[in-house]
């Protein structure tokens, strides 16, 4: 399997042939090694792609809108999924019945898996500011609402997470058709040159808008492209009182980096999250990135690293 797999994503002439079977990319495709099907699909994206947008079931048993011009959505045409170690790391932590937060949903792909895991009697919050993002969002949140078995709460927020109620610019790069994650709130010292247009969104502070004391937070997944940490600055109270167990965070910067020193003072525990090809790793926060890193932040270190031990994608299998 693995030599018709390379070559099928590395054509001969620019792989070596002596290095086919031991390409390092083997051992980070757990989409392709448990669901060996979806090397089929892969091979008739190729053949002819899609262009406009294609309704698809996620692994999971979701379904979603996506585009094959967004890296996201050609990401989950060819391959069933978009950051496998992080969606599976969302699964297995999340409990059932608990409250969730997506901060950064885009079109809800992380929130559908953490609505899945938190089952009937959890809910999930999913923060998108853009509006045209926002309103895709809303409607994958309704068309799950028909699944069976249901699926508990999800709200849309079309809001940007900050550190104080109000509003704020979000620049959209140019390059933001083909990647509609990359949407950023503005920061004085950031470069216009790659900027199309600037939208004016509303704001949200986290311990305003968690106003409850009694308020318990089992997962927040924070993704925002590089505002982390001025976000999480509005869950002070939320995080000095121990409201949030887990965060999953993408770090630009890898580690050391501001929002993972912050989280410490608070007393949280850093890991970098690796893909590995039988299951997601949990790694020490130092360890040298090869791509984007995902680093998850823990109150209870023990309990993550019970839960991530097992072998295993259970995402890549129908949850339903």
């Amino acid at each position: 399997m693995g030599r018709f797999w390379l070559l099928a994503y590395h054509p001969p002439f620019i792989i070596p042939r002596p290095m086919r079977l031991f390409h390092p990319s083997l051992f980070r495709r757990p989409e392709l090694f448990f669901r060996p099907l979806q090397m089929i699909r892969r091979i008739l994206w190729e053949l002819k792609r899609p262009q406009e947008n294609v309704v698809v079931q996620l692994p999971w048993g979701l379904h979603v809108s996506v585009s094959p011009h967004d890296r996201i959505g050609s990401s989950i045409l060819k391959t069933g999924t978009y950051d496998t170690a992080v969606l599976e790391c969302l699964y297995r932590l999340v409990d059932e019945g608990e409250l969730c937060l997506d901060v950064g949903a885009n079109f809800g792909l992380m929130t559908s898996v953490m609505a899945i895991a938190t089952g009937e009697k959890g809910k999930v919050i999913a923060f998108e500011p853009h509006p045209e993002i926002a309103l895709s969002l809303q409607k994958h949140i309704e068309l799950w609402q028909n699944a069976t078995p249901p699926i508990g709460t999800v709200q849309a927020v079309e809001s940007a997470v900050s550190e104080a109620n109000g509003t704020a610019e979000l620049e959209i790069p140019r390059e933001f058709n083909g990647n509609r994650g990359t949407a950023r709130i503005s920061h004085s010292t950031g470069s216009k040159e790659e900027v199309a247009e600037i939208i004016r969104v509303e704001t949200i502070r986290l311990d305003d808008f968690l106003r409850d004391t009694q308020s318990k937070v089992g997962m927040l997944k924070i993704d925002i492209e590089g505002h982390e940490k001025t976000a999480l600055s509005g869950a002070a109270g939320l995080l000095k009182r121990g409201a949030i167990r887990d965060i999953i965070y993408e770090g630009e910067t890898g580690y050391p980096s501001s929002v993972s020193k912050y989280l410490e003072e608070f007393g949280y525990k850093i890991y970098l999250i690796r893909k590995g090809l039988l299951k997601p790793m949990l790694m020490p926060p130092g360890t040298p990135l090869y791509e984007l890193g995902n680093f998850l932040a823990t109150r209870d270190p023990q309990r993550a690293e019970t839960r991530l031990g097992k072998k295993g994608y259970r995402i890549l299998n129908k949850l339903r």
